[in-house]
C-alpha cells in the first residue's frame, strides 16, 4: 500500500489553487491609439479563444510601442498564451522578459514559478518562490508551494517550517494542513499526521481531499474498512474527480478486489483520465 500515499500526494497537488491557478487578465496601460486598438483587439481574440490571433495582436502592440509603460503585462499575456498552446519554453522566455521589465512585480515571479512547477523544474521554481519570499516573507502561495518542493526533496524540516509559518497566519488553510499532514506522515510522525487530517475533516466536512488523504493513511495501517469508507466519502463529495476513482482502484487492487477496481478505472477513464494516469495509479511502468 506504500504507493497509496504517493497517489494521494498527486491528488492533493491537483487541488492546490496555487499550482493550478488560472492566469488573471491584467489591465494593460494603453499608450498611443494604435497600441490601444491592438490591445483591445487582442483581448477580444482571447475572449473568442483565438489564441494565435491574440498572440499576433499583442506582438504588434509591442512593435507599435516597444518602450511603453506596462509592456511587462503584454509579455505576461504572451506567456499565458504560449503556455496554453503547449510552448512552455517560449512562455518561460516571455515571463523572463516581463520580469526584467518589472522586477518588483511578484505576480510575474509567481506565474513563472507556477509554470516551472508544471514542468517539474522544482529547483527553478523554488528560486522564484525564494525571490517572492525575500520581499514578502508571509506570502501564502510562495510558502505553500516552496513547502511542497521541500517535501518532494525530502527536506521535511524545511517543509514543516513553511507549512507551519503559513498556518500561523491562516490557521484554517486547507492545503497547508493537508500538506503538513503528509509531510508528517513521510517523516514518520503518524500521530501528528492523523491529528491534522482529522482537524481538516472537521473544518471542511464536505471537501474530498482530507477524506482521500486519511484513506491513504488508513490503508497504510491496514485499516481497510476505514480506508474504504473514507474513499467512498471522498467520492460522494467530488464524484467527477477521476483521481479519486484511480486512488480507490489502486487500493482495491491491493486487496485483490480486481473487479471493483476495474469499475473504478472505467469511471476514471470516462471522466478523462489518461492511459498514463491509469497505469501510474496501478504501479505500472509507462514509456
Amino acid at each position: 500500500m506504500r504507493r497509496g500515499l504517493s497517489f494521494c500526494l498527486a491528488f492533493l497537488i491537483c487541488c492546490l489553487p496555487a499550482a493550478v491557478a488560472a492566469q488573471q487578465e491584467n489591465q494593460v496601460p494603453e499608450t498611443g491609439q494604435g497600441r490601444a486598438v491592438l490591445i483591445r483587439s487582442a483581448f477580444e481574440a482571447l475572449a473568442a479563444d483565438s489564441l494565435s490571433e491574440a498572440e499576433r495582436l499583442f506582438r504588434q502592440a509591442l512593435v507599435e510601442a516597444p518602450q511603453a509603460a506596462g509592456n511587462e503585462l503584454v509579455y505576461e499575456q504572451l506567456a499565458a498564451i504560449q503556455e496554453r498552446m503547449g510552448r512552455e519554453q517560449e512562455a518561460l522566455e516571455s515571463y523572463g522578459t516581463a520580469i526584467g521589465l518589472a522586477p518588483t512585480n511578484l505576480n510575474l515571479q509567481l506565474s513563472r514559478a507556477s509554470l516551472y512547477m508544471k514542468m517539474e523544474q522544482y529547483d527553478r521554481a523554488r528560486a522564484d518562490y525564494d525571490a517572492v519570499l525575500a520581499v514578502s516573507s508571509d506570502h501564502p502561495e510562495a510558502l505553500l508551494m516552496r513547502a511542497f518542493i521541500f517535501q518532494e526533496k525530502r527536506s521535511y524540516k524545511e517543509a514543516r517550517a513553511d507549512y507551519e509559518k503559513l498556518l500561523r497566519t491562516q490557521p484554517d488553510h486547507e492545503q497547508a494542513m493537508l500538506g503538513l499532514a503528509l509531510t508528517n506522515a513521510k517523516d514518520r510522525r503518524p500521530r501528528e499526521a492523523l491529528d491534522l487530517v482529522n482537524r481538516c475533516v472537521e473544518r471542511y466536512p464536505t471537501h474530498a481531499a482530507a477524506y482521500a488523504l486519511r484513506a491513504g493513511f488508513e490503508a497504510e495501517r491496514q485499516q481497510y474498512e476505514l480506508a474504504e469508507a473514507d474513499y467512498a466519502e471522498a467520492i460522494q463529495h467530488d464524484s467527477e474527480n477521476a483521481s479519486l476513482y484511480l486512488a480507490r482502484a489502486q487500493f482495491l487492487n491491493g486487496l485483490n478486489r480486481t473487479a471493483e477496481a476495474r469499475e473504478d478505472i472505467q469511471r476514471a477513464a470516462r471522466l478523462g483520465a489518461s492511459a498514463e494516469e491509469i497505469a501510474g495509479a496501478l504501479g505500472m511502468q509507462t514509456k
